[in-house]
Protein backbone atom coordinates (compact mmCIF):
# COMPACT_ATOMS: atom_id res chain seq x y z
CA UNK A 1 0.00 0.00 0.00
CA UNK A 2 3.10 2.29 0.93
CA UNK A 3 4.36 1.85 -2.25
CA UNK A 4 1.34 2.46 -4.05
CA UNK A 5 1.27 5.73 -2.08
CA UNK A 6 4.78 6.85 -3.56
CA UNK A 7 3.87 5.67 -6.83
CA UNK A 8 1.10 8.02 -7.29
CA UNK A 9 2.76 10.75 -5.48
CA UNK A 10 5.84 10.62 -7.31
CA UNK A 11 3.56 10.57 -10.67
CA UNK A 12 1.57 13.86 -9.52
CA UNK A 13 5.01 15.53 -8.79
CA UNK A 14 6.10 14.56 -12.01
CA UNK A 15 2.93 15.82 -14.16
CA UNK A 16 3.10 19.62 -11.93
CA UNK A 17 7.33 19.71 -13.33
CA UNK A 18 5.69 19.32 -17.04
CA UNK A 19 2.86 21.47 -16.40
CA UNK A 20 5.21 23.68 -14.90
CA UNK A 21 7.75 23.82 -17.36
CA UNK A 22 5.15 24.03 -20.34
CA UNK A 23 5.65 27.32 -21.54
CA UNK A 24 2.55 29.75 -21.79
CA UNK A 25 3.28 30.06 -25.45
CA UNK A 26 4.53 27.96 -27.84
CA UNK A 27 6.14 28.78 -31.45
CA UNK A 28 5.59 26.44 -34.63
CA UNK A 29 7.32 27.13 -37.79
CA UNK A 30 5.98 25.63 -41.62
CA UNK A 31 6.87 26.15 -44.90
CA UNK A 32 3.65 25.76 -46.93
CA UNK A 33 5.55 23.58 -49.07
CA UNK A 34 8.97 21.74 -48.66
CA UNK A 35 10.06 21.36 -52.13
CA UNK A 36 10.60 24.82 -54.01
CA UNK A 37 9.96 24.50 -57.69
CA UNK A 38 13.28 25.84 -59.37
CA UNK A 39 11.42 26.82 -62.78
CA UNK A 40 9.19 29.35 -61.37
CA UNK A 41 8.76 32.26 -59.33
CA UNK A 42 10.78 30.52 -56.36
CA UNK A 43 8.02 32.01 -53.98
CA UNK A 44 7.88 29.99 -50.38
CA UNK A 45 4.80 31.30 -47.78
CA UNK A 46 5.98 30.52 -43.81
CA UNK A 47 3.63 30.42 -41.34
CA UNK A 48 4.67 31.21 -37.71
CA UNK A 49 1.96 29.68 -35.20
CA UNK A 50 1.45 31.29 -31.59
CA UNK A 51 -0.45 29.40 -29.43
CA UNK A 52 -0.96 30.04 -25.86
CA UNK A 53 -1.37 27.18 -23.60
CA UNK A 54 -4.82 26.26 -21.98
CA UNK A 55 -5.31 28.59 -18.73
CA UNK A 56 -4.65 26.77 -15.59
CA UNK A 57 -7.89 25.97 -13.56
CA UNK A 58 -9.10 28.80 -11.31
CA UNK A 59 -6.33 31.19 -12.06
CA UNK A 60 -7.86 34.51 -12.81
CA UNK A 61 -6.13 37.93 -13.69
CA UNK A 62 -7.55 40.50 -11.46
CA UNK A 63 -9.33 43.35 -13.59
CA UNK A 64 -9.50 46.70 -13.56
CA UNK A 65 -12.80 46.77 -15.83
CA UNK A 66 -15.08 49.66 -17.38
CA UNK A 67 -18.64 49.07 -18.72
CA UNK A 68 -19.73 51.94 -21.10
CA UNK A 69 -23.04 51.77 -22.30
CA UNK A 70 -25.21 53.30 -24.73
CA UNK A 71 -28.57 54.65 -23.21
CA UNK A 72 -29.21 56.78 -25.98
CA UNK A 73 -33.70 56.95 -27.32
CA UNK A 74 -32.63 54.16 -30.14
CA UNK A 75 -31.85 51.75 -27.16
CA UNK A 76 -35.16 51.25 -25.93
CA UNK A 77 -37.71 48.19 -25.41
CA UNK A 78 -35.29 44.91 -25.72
CA UNK A 79 -31.87 46.06 -26.12
CA UNK A 80 -31.58 48.38 -23.32
CA UNK A 81 -33.15 45.56 -21.22
CA UNK A 82 -30.80 43.23 -22.35
CA UNK A 83 -27.85 45.51 -21.81
CA UNK A 84 -29.16 45.57 -18.46
CA UNK A 85 -28.50 42.04 -17.82
CA UNK A 86 -25.55 41.56 -19.61
CA UNK A 87 -24.12 44.50 -16.77
CA UNK A 88 -25.50 42.59 -13.91
CA UNK A 89 -23.91 39.03 -15.68
CA UNK A 90 -20.80 41.46 -15.51
CA UNK A 91 -21.06 41.95 -12.29
CA UNK A 92 -21.61 38.09 -11.39
CA UNK A 93 -18.34 37.13 -12.74
CA UNK A 94 -16.24 39.66 -11.60
CA UNK A 95 -14.03 38.55 -8.07
CA UNK A 96 -14.27 40.75 -4.93
CA UNK A 97 -11.64 42.30 -5.38
CA UNK A 98 -11.86 43.28 -9.48
CA UNK A 99 -12.45 46.90 -9.31
CA UNK A 100 -15.41 47.85 -11.61
CA UNK A 101 -16.59 51.49 -13.04
CA UNK A 102 -19.79 51.93 -15.29
CA UNK A 103 -20.03 54.82 -17.41
CA UNK A 104 -23.36 55.18 -19.25
CA UNK A 105 -23.97 57.89 -22.70
CA UNK A 106 -26.50 60.05 -24.68
CA UNK A 107 -26.08 63.20 -25.07
CA UNK A 108 -24.10 63.45 -22.15
CA UNK A 109 -21.78 60.91 -20.16
CA UNK A 110 -22.23 59.91 -16.80
CA UNK A 111 -20.73 57.97 -14.17
CA UNK A 112 -23.31 56.01 -12.76
CA UNK A 113 -20.85 53.46 -10.70
CA UNK A 114 -17.60 55.49 -9.81
CA UNK A 115 -14.39 52.49 -9.56
CA UNK A 116 -14.12 49.98 -6.56
CA UNK A 117 -14.38 46.92 -5.52
CA UNK A 118 -16.87 44.79 -6.42
CA UNK A 119 -16.99 43.39 -3.47
CA UNK A 120 -19.49 40.68 -1.73
CA UNK A 121 -22.46 39.60 -1.91
CA UNK A 122 -24.45 42.58 -0.35
CA UNK A 123 -22.49 44.84 -2.74
CA UNK A 124 -23.21 42.86 -5.95
CA UNK A 125 -26.99 43.28 -5.28
CA UNK A 126 -26.55 47.13 -4.62
CA UNK A 127 -24.53 47.27 -7.81
CA UNK A 128 -27.53 45.53 -9.52
CA UNK A 129 -30.03 47.46 -8.45
CA UNK A 130 -28.68 50.67 -9.87
CA UNK A 131 -27.78 48.83 -13.20
CA UNK A 132 -31.74 48.24 -13.22
CA UNK A 133 -32.33 52.00 -12.90
CA UNK A 134 -30.48 52.42 -16.29
CA UNK A 135 -33.35 54.66 -18.73
CA UNK A 136 -32.96 55.42 -22.69
CA UNK A 137 -32.16 58.83 -22.99
CA UNK A 138 -30.80 60.99 -26.16
CA UNK A 139 -27.96 61.45 -28.46
CA UNK A 140 -25.00 59.18 -29.06
CA UNK A 141 -21.98 60.90 -27.06
CA UNK A 142 -19.81 57.99 -28.24
CA UNK A 143 -15.97 59.39 -27.92
CA UNK A 144 -17.06 61.00 -24.65
CA UNK A 145 -18.03 57.75 -23.21
CA UNK A 146 -15.10 56.00 -24.08
CA UNK A 147 -12.63 58.88 -22.83
CA UNK A 148 -14.80 58.67 -19.27
CA UNK A 149 -14.49 55.32 -18.85
CA UNK A 150 -10.93 55.28 -19.65
CA UNK A 151 -10.52 58.29 -17.03
CA UNK A 152 -11.85 55.98 -14.55
CA UNK A 153 -9.61 53.17 -15.09
CA UNK A 154 -6.65 55.18 -14.74
CA UNK A 155 -7.28 55.67 -11.03
CA UNK A 156 -6.51 52.27 -10.43
CA UNK A 157 -4.28 51.16 -13.34
CA UNK A 158 -2.07 48.61 -12.24
CA UNK A 159 -0.02 46.51 -15.05
CA UNK A 160 -1.03 43.55 -13.08
CA UNK A 161 -4.50 44.02 -13.78
CA UNK A 162 -6.55 43.74 -17.21
CA UNK A 163 -7.12 46.64 -17.55
CA UNK A 164 -10.40 46.81 -20.16
CA UNK A 165 -13.25 48.99 -21.54
CA UNK A 166 -16.02 47.06 -23.04
CA UNK A 167 -18.44 49.43 -25.33
CA UNK A 168 -21.80 49.00 -26.74
CA UNK A 169 -24.03 50.95 -28.42
CA UNK A 170 -26.57 49.97 -31.17
CA UNK A 171 -26.34 54.02 -33.25
CA UNK A 172 -24.02 55.97 -34.93
CA UNK A 173 -22.14 58.47 -32.96
CA UNK A 174 -23.51 62.04 -33.79
CA UNK A 175 -22.37 63.88 -30.42
CA UNK A 176 -18.35 65.20 -30.29
CA UNK A 177 -15.69 63.04 -32.00
CA UNK A 178 -17.17 60.97 -34.74
CA UNK A 179 -15.12 59.77 -37.34
CA UNK A 180 -13.67 56.89 -37.69
CA UNK A 181 -10.08 58.64 -37.68
CA UNK A 182 -11.06 59.75 -34.34
CA UNK A 183 -11.90 56.69 -32.48
CA UNK A 184 -8.95 55.22 -34.15
CA UNK A 185 -6.75 57.82 -32.95
CA UNK A 186 -8.41 57.48 -29.21
CA UNK A 187 -7.79 53.57 -29.76
CA UNK A 188 -3.85 54.09 -30.24
CA UNK A 189 -3.86 56.64 -27.59
CA UNK A 190 -5.60 53.72 -24.97
CA UNK A 191 -3.42 51.08 -25.75
CA UNK A 192 0.09 52.75 -25.46
CA UNK A 193 -1.02 52.87 -21.88
CA UNK A 194 -1.64 49.57 -21.55
CA UNK A 195 -5.61 50.46 -21.83
CA UNK A 196 -7.92 48.18 -24.27
CA UNK A 197 -11.31 48.90 -25.62
CA UNK A 198 -13.76 45.88 -26.79
CA UNK A 199 -16.44 47.37 -29.18
CA UNK A 200 -20.09 45.61 -29.56
CA UNK A 201 -22.01 46.56 -32.36
CA UNK A 202 -25.80 45.82 -31.37
CA UNK A 203 -28.15 45.69 -34.35
CA UNK A 204 -27.92 47.12 -37.77
CA UNK A 205 -27.85 51.01 -36.91
CA UNK A 206 -24.46 51.49 -35.64
CA UNK A 207 -21.09 52.52 -37.43
CA UNK A 208 -19.01 49.15 -38.13
CA UNK A 209 -16.62 50.97 -39.49
CA UNK A 210 -15.90 52.79 -36.57
CA UNK A 211 -16.41 50.27 -34.09
CA UNK A 212 -14.13 47.67 -35.77
CA UNK A 213 -11.53 50.56 -36.12
CA UNK A 214 -11.55 51.16 -32.36
CA UNK A 215 -11.31 47.53 -31.15
CA UNK A 216 -8.27 47.23 -33.42
CA UNK A 217 -6.88 50.03 -32.81
CA UNK A 218 -6.41 49.45 -29.07
CA UNK A 219 -5.55 45.29 -29.87
CA UNK A 220 -9.11 44.21 -28.40
CA UNK A 221 -12.02 42.51 -29.76
CA UNK A 222 -15.19 43.34 -32.04
CA UNK A 223 -18.58 41.51 -31.89
CA UNK A 224 -21.85 42.00 -34.02
CA UNK A 225 -24.29 41.34 -32.08
CA UNK A 226 -27.46 41.57 -34.58
CA UNK A 227 -30.11 39.99 -31.82
CA UNK A 228 -30.12 41.62 -27.94
CA UNK A 229 -30.87 38.47 -26.52
CA UNK A 230 -26.99 37.29 -27.13
CA UNK A 231 -25.78 40.48 -25.28
CA UNK A 232 -25.46 38.68 -22.25
CA UNK A 233 -23.71 35.81 -23.57
CA UNK A 234 -21.08 37.83 -25.09
CA UNK A 235 -20.36 39.90 -22.28
CA UNK A 236 -19.51 36.52 -20.14
CA UNK A 237 -17.47 35.43 -23.22
CA UNK A 238 -15.37 38.94 -23.25
CA UNK A 239 -14.65 38.24 -19.55
CA UNK A 240 -13.59 34.82 -19.55
CA UNK A 241 -11.33 35.21 -22.02
CA UNK A 242 -9.48 38.97 -20.62
CA UNK A 243 -9.18 36.32 -17.32
CA UNK A 244 -7.23 34.22 -19.11
CA UNK A 245 -4.14 36.82 -19.81
CA UNK A 246 -1.16 34.56 -20.27
CA UNK A 247 1.59 36.85 -22.01
CA UNK A 248 2.04 40.16 -22.93
CA UNK A 249 4.43 42.13 -25.12
CA UNK A 250 5.30 39.31 -27.23
CA UNK A 251 7.41 39.90 -30.31
CA UNK A 252 8.08 38.28 -33.32
CA UNK A 253 11.01 38.50 -35.42
CA UNK A 254 11.06 36.78 -39.25
CA UNK A 255 14.30 37.17 -40.37
CA UNK A 256 15.82 36.07 -44.18
CA UNK A 257 18.79 35.36 -45.76
CA UNK A 258 20.66 37.06 -48.34
CA UNK A 259 19.61 36.02 -51.21
CA UNK A 260 15.71 35.87 -50.27
CA UNK A 261 13.56 38.94 -49.94
CA UNK A 262 10.74 39.35 -47.53
CA UNK A 263 7.63 40.30 -49.70
CA UNK A 264 4.65 40.76 -47.20
CA UNK A 265 2.88 39.05 -44.23
CA UNK A 266 0.00 37.87 -46.39
CA UNK A 267 -3.57 39.83 -45.34
CA UNK A 268 -1.35 42.04 -43.30
CA UNK A 269 -0.51 45.22 -45.67
CA UNK A 270 -0.49 47.37 -42.33
CA UNK A 271 2.68 45.39 -41.27
CA UNK A 272 5.49 47.09 -43.55
CA UNK A 273 8.38 44.62 -44.75
CA UNK A 274 11.23 46.16 -45.41
CA UNK A 275 14.47 44.76 -45.52
CA UNK A 276 15.61 41.64 -44.27
CA UNK A 277 13.61 41.41 -41.26
CA UNK A 278 10.14 42.17 -39.67
CA UNK A 279 8.76 42.71 -36.61
CA UNK A 280 5.39 41.89 -35.51
CA UNK A 281 4.06 42.95 -32.33
CA UNK A 282 0.91 41.68 -30.15
CA UNK A 283 0.25 43.23 -26.84
CA UNK A 284 -1.43 40.80 -25.12
CA UNK A 285 -2.46 36.65 -25.94
CA UNK A 286 -5.11 34.67 -23.19
CA UNK A 287 -5.67 31.21 -22.26
CA UNK A 288 -5.79 28.72 -26.12
CA UNK A 289 -5.29 31.60 -28.21
CA UNK A 290 -3.47 30.64 -31.61
CA UNK A 291 -2.28 33.45 -33.92
CA UNK A 292 -0.86 32.78 -37.30
CA UNK A 293 0.91 34.86 -39.83
CA UNK A 294 2.13 34.40 -42.98
CA UNK A 295 5.36 35.57 -44.25
CA UNK A 296 5.84 35.28 -48.58
CA UNK A 297 8.85 35.09 -49.37
CA UNK A 298 11.03 34.51 -52.83
CA UNK A 299 14.15 32.72 -53.87
CA UNK A 300 16.38 34.95 -56.15
CA UNK A 301 18.43 32.36 -57.77
CA UNK A 302 17.72 28.85 -58.60
CA UNK A 303 19.17 26.74 -55.62
CA UNK A 304 20.45 22.45 -55.61
CA UNK A 305 21.31 23.04 -51.78
CA UNK A 306 18.57 22.82 -48.91
CA UNK A 307 18.04 26.50 -47.72
CA UNK A 308 16.74 27.79 -44.42
CA UNK A 309 14.32 30.42 -45.50
CA UNK A 310 13.58 31.66 -42.39
CA UNK A 311 14.37 32.24 -39.34
CA UNK A 312 11.82 33.51 -36.46
CA UNK A 313 12.43 34.08 -32.78
CA UNK A 314 9.63 35.02 -30.18
CA UNK A 315 9.59 36.64 -26.70
CA UNK A 316 7.52 37.73 -24.62
CA UNK A 317 6.64 38.32 -20.78
CA UNK A 318 4.07 36.64 -18.41
CA UNK A 319 1.01 37.97 -16.95
CA UNK A 320 3.13 38.31 -13.87
CA UNK A 321 5.91 40.54 -15.81
CA UNK A 322 8.74 37.79 -16.19
CA UNK A 323 10.64 37.44 -18.95
CA UNK A 324 10.20 34.00 -21.18
CA UNK A 325 12.92 32.20 -22.39
CA UNK A 326 13.20 33.22 -26.21
CA UNK A 327 12.08 30.80 -28.96
CA UNK A 328 13.39 29.91 -31.87
CA UNK A 329 13.18 28.31 -34.97
CA UNK A 330 13.88 28.17 -39.14
CA UNK A 331 11.73 27.10 -42.08
CA UNK A 332 14.21 24.86 -44.23
CA UNK A 333 13.05 23.79 -47.79
CA UNK A 334 14.50 21.74 -50.50
CA UNK A 335 14.50 22.82 -54.70
CA UNK A 336 13.29 20.24 -57.10
CA UNK A 337 13.31 20.57 -60.82
CA UNK A 338 9.97 18.74 -60.91
CA UNK A 339 6.51 21.23 -60.54
CA UNK A 340 4.66 18.12 -59.57
CA UNK A 341 7.24 16.87 -56.79
CA UNK A 342 6.67 21.47 -55.18
CA UNK A 343 2.75 20.82 -55.80
CA UNK A 344 3.03 17.13 -54.00
CA UNK A 345 4.77 18.80 -50.82
CA UNK A 346 2.01 21.23 -50.49
CA UNK A 347 0.77 21.22 -46.52
CA UNK A 348 -2.77 21.95 -46.73
CA UNK A 349 -3.07 23.51 -43.26
CA UNK A 350 -0.76 26.14 -44.35
CA UNK A 351 -2.52 26.50 -47.95
CA UNK A 352 -5.96 26.89 -45.63
CA UNK A 353 -4.74 30.05 -44.15
CA UNK A 354 -3.10 32.06 -47.22
CA UNK A 355 -6.53 31.42 -48.93
CA UNK A 356 -8.73 32.12 -46.37
CA UNK A 357 -6.10 35.63 -46.31
CA UNK A 358 -6.58 36.22 -49.47
CA UNK A 359 -10.42 36.19 -49.36
CA UNK A 360 -10.85 38.29 -46.64
CA UNK A 361 -8.44 41.08 -48.99
CA UNK A 362 -10.65 40.20 -51.62
CA UNK A 363 -13.87 41.15 -49.42
CA UNK A 364 -12.85 44.16 -48.22
CA UNK A 365 -11.88 45.31 -51.51
CA UNK A 366 -15.46 44.82 -52.46
CA UNK A 367 -16.89 46.55 -49.32
CA UNK A 368 -15.26 49.30 -50.80
CA UNK A 369 -16.16 49.20 -53.89
CA UNK A 370 -19.34 48.52 -53.31
CA UNK A 371 -19.43 51.61 -51.12
CA UNK A 372 -18.26 53.87 -53.87
CA UNK A 373 -21.29 53.01 -55.81
CA UNK A 374 -19.44 49.96 -58.61
CA UNK A 375 -21.21 47.33 -57.80
CA UNK A 376 -20.21 45.46 -61.00
CA UNK A 377 -16.65 45.97 -59.88
CA UNK A 378 -17.09 44.78 -56.11
CA UNK A 379 -19.24 41.38 -57.68
CA UNK A 380 -16.07 40.52 -60.25
CA UNK A 381 -13.55 41.14 -57.14
CA UNK A 382 -15.87 38.51 -55.58
CA UNK A 383 -15.95 36.50 -58.29
CA UNK A 384 -12.57 36.08 -58.87
CA UNK A 385 -11.14 35.25 -55.85
CA UNK A 386 -14.12 32.14 -56.13
CA UNK A 387 -12.41 31.20 -59.29
CA UNK A 388 -8.80 31.13 -57.72
CA UNK A 389 -9.89 29.50 -54.37
CA UNK A 390 -11.43 26.56 -57.11
CA UNK A 391 -8.12 26.47 -59.08
CA UNK A 392 -5.92 26.09 -56.19
CA UNK A 393 -3.88 22.94 -55.63
CA UNK A 394 -6.45 19.52 -54.67
CA UNK A 395 -4.78 19.64 -50.97
CA UNK A 396 -6.02 23.04 -50.80
CA UNK A 397 -9.41 22.49 -51.64
CA UNK A 398 -10.67 21.58 -47.75
CA UNK A 399 -14.82 21.99 -47.17
CA UNK A 400 -14.03 24.96 -44.63
CA UNK A 401 -12.63 26.73 -48.54
CA UNK A 402 -15.56 25.57 -50.36
CA UNK A 403 -18.05 26.65 -47.85
CA UNK A 404 -16.29 30.44 -48.16
CA UNK A 405 -16.55 29.93 -52.03
CA UNK A 406 -20.15 30.10 -51.39
CA UNK A 407 -20.14 32.90 -49.59
CA UNK A 408 -18.38 35.37 -51.44
CA UNK A 409 -20.38 33.94 -54.60
CA UNK A 410 -23.71 34.65 -52.22
CA UNK A 411 -22.22 38.08 -51.36
CA UNK A 412 -21.26 38.75 -55.26
CA UNK A 413 -24.90 38.22 -56.34
CA UNK A 414 -26.51 40.38 -53.54
CA UNK A 415 -24.21 43.32 -54.65
CA UNK A 416 -25.10 42.93 -58.25
CA UNK A 417 -29.06 42.54 -57.70
CA UNK A 418 -29.58 45.06 -55.74
CA UNK A 419 -26.34 47.29 -56.40
CA UNK A 420 -25.07 47.43 -52.59
CA UNK A 421 -25.20 45.00 -49.65
CA UNK A 422 -27.30 45.31 -46.82
CA UNK A 423 -26.72 46.73 -43.54
CA UNK A 424 -27.12 43.61 -42.30
CA UNK A 425 -24.73 41.54 -44.40
CA UNK A 426 -22.77 44.55 -44.86
CA UNK A 427 -22.12 43.71 -41.35
CA UNK A 428 -21.79 40.25 -41.27
CA UNK A 429 -19.07 39.95 -43.74
CA UNK A 430 -17.06 42.91 -41.64
CA UNK A 431 -17.40 41.07 -38.52
CA UNK A 432 -16.53 37.47 -40.23
CA UNK A 433 -12.99 39.37 -41.76
CA UNK A 434 -12.48 40.66 -38.55
CA UNK A 435 -12.58 36.94 -36.71
CA UNK A 436 -10.54 35.70 -39.95
CA UNK A 437 -7.85 38.36 -39.58
CA UNK A 438 -7.51 37.84 -35.88
CA UNK A 439 -8.39 33.54 -35.71
CA UNK A 440 -11.39 34.31 -33.69
CA UNK A 441 -13.09 31.14 -34.94
CA UNK A 442 -11.65 27.56 -35.39
CA UNK A 443 -11.23 26.32 -39.04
Amino acid sequence: MKKLFFLILAGVLARQVIIASEPEVSLRVLPERDLIYNGGDREVIVQVELQARKPERGRRVPMNLALVLDRSGSMSGAKIEKARQAACVAVDQLDDDDLLTLVIYDNETEVLLPPARVGGRGNREELKATIERIRPGGGTALHAGVTVGARQLRKHFAKERVNRVILMSDGIANVGPSRTADLVGLGRELRGEGIAVTTIGLGDDYNEDLMTALAEASSANYYYVKDAEKLPGIFSEELGVARSLLARGVTIRITVPEGVRLREIVGRPEIECRGRTVEITLPELFGAEKRRFLARCTVDEKRREPLEVAAIQMDYETAEGKRAAEQAQTARVKFTEEAPESEASLRPEVAQEVSVARNRLAKEKAVKLADEGRPKEAAEVLRQQATANAAAPAAARLPALAEENRKLESTAAEITGSGQLSKSSRKAVQFDNYKDKYQKQSR
